[in-house]
Formats: C-alpha cells, sequence, structure tokens
C-alpha cells in the first residue's frame, strides 16, 4: 500500500486490478487508479485466407485455436478434455496450436489429433487468426490477453473463462463467450459450431469491439487521466 500509495497516478489493465487497488485491501483513491489498455499491432486486421492453406483441413471443419505459450498457467492441458467433448457431438471440429513452450511435449501426447503449427511470426499470425472459426483461451491467469484483442482485429471470436482480462475485452454473447466452467466453455462452442447465423454475427461484432482498443482513443485518454491535455 505504501509503495502504490507512493504515486501521483496508477495505471492497470483491468478492472479487477483497478477494484483492488481501491477497495478495501489497498484503500487507494480512486482518482488516482485509471484503467488503460493495450491495442493490436498494425497488420492485425482480417485476411483472406483458406483453411487447407493454413491448417490443411477442409473448408467445413471447424477450426477452433489456440495462440499463445504452451505453458501449464495458459491453462493449455484443459484442451484435451475439451477437444474431447467437443468431438463427441461435432466429428468436423478440429483444434490447432501456435506457439510453442515447456508444456509442448506433454499437450502433444495428450493431445496428438490437434494441428501444431509451432512458432508462427508476429507479422504473419493475422493470417492463422483469419483462417480459424475461433479462438480459445483457456488460461485464468492473464491480466489482459493481447491475444483476444488480435484476434477480434482479425474478425476472429473468442471463447475464455470469465476471469480478468478477457472479461474487460469480450463481451459475452456478442463476439465471443465467457464461461465460467469447463462445461459451460464445451457448451457454448458447440452452440457457435452448429449456428452458422451466429457465427457470421460474431464476426461482425468482434469487428466492431475491437475499434474501441485503438491506439488514439487509448493515449488520448491516458494523456487526459495525467491532465497533459
Amino acid at each position: 500500500r505504501a509503495f502504490y500509495g507512493s504515486f501521483d497516478s496508477l495505471f492497470v489493465l483491468n478492472t479487477d486490478q483497478q477494484k483492488w487497488l481501491t477497495g478495501k485491501s489497498m484503500a487507494l483513491e480512486p482518482e488516482k487508479v485509471f484503467l488503460t489498455a493495450h491495442w493490436a499491432d498494425d497488420g492485425f486486421e482480417p485476411k483472406q485466407k483458406y483453411k487447407a492453406e493454413i491448417f490443411g483441413v477442409e473448408e467445413h471443419e471447424t477450426v477452433v485455436l489456440f495462440a499463445g505459450r504452451i505453458s501449464n498457467e495458459k491453462g493449455v492441458m484443459e484442451l484435451p478434455d475439451i477437444y474431447a467433448e467437443v468431438k463427441e457431438s461435432y466429428p468436423t471440429v478440429r483444434f490447432a496450436v501456435v506457439g510453442t513452450g515447456p508444456a509442448e511435449a506433454e499437450l502433444k501426447a495428450a493431445l496428438p489429433e490437434a494441428i501444431y503449427l509451432g512458432w508462427v511470426e508476429h507479422t504473419e499470425l493475422a493470417e492463422v487468426y483469419s483462417a480459424a472459426d475461433l479462438l480459445i483461451l483457456p488460461s485464468k491467469f492473464d491480466t489482459f490477453g493481447c491475444v483476444v484483442l488480435e484476434a477480434l482485429s482479425c474478425g476472429l471470436p473468442v471463447i475464455a473463462y470469465k476471469t480478468k482480462g478477457p472479461k474487460d475485452i469480450i463481451l459475452d454473447g456478442e463476439n465471443g463467450y465467457l464461461s465460467p466452467s469447463r462445461a459451460d466453455m464445451v457448451k457454448k462452442i458447440g452452440q457457435y459450431i452448429q449456428n452458422p447465423d451466429l457465427q457470421k454475427a460474431f464476426k461482425v461484432a468482434a469487428l466492431e469491439r475491437a475499434k474501441f482498443f485503438s491506439t488514439d482513443r487509448i493515449v488520448n485518454q491516458l494523456l487526459q487521466d495525467v491532465n497533459l491535455v
């Protein structure tokens, strides 16, 4: 409390952090704690890419994508069970994984059916997002979730746990889903797969939501919060 209280202003990346700092635990003055955000780099926009080209699958197959560090804190070891349950009802679903990390070998052993793209250059990620149908984020510890914003900027809806970070970006039931549990996540993925009209609506809403996280808006708000404009 003494450390944080020594600053004139504090900027945080999610509302949970903001509530913690201004709540009973830290009791900082609310007018000193501001909410800010990241923005997606230039180039994260919809690309005309096909599933056969990126994932080696047919266009009618549904691709659920994980992108990020393959590590336990990212919740990747939940993917095998989620895939098994979804696959049982929707046999055309495919899971794809982008990234590397310490849990990679363990995940491949538990989920050999997935498509592993390995490390993908940052400048090429937009093509992967654009070719997928849904991004899945099984992490419960992300303070923001840059991958969520990158995906939305490419028109890719996201399903994530209802935790700090993602819940400040995803509008539940509009451009993705915020799930309270793994069972709910499986259910929502199924709903999404079987409803083409919903998929189209979510993709349009994803692009619209991404506009809120523009560089100009975020920087201008920060400058206002520190009384520089």
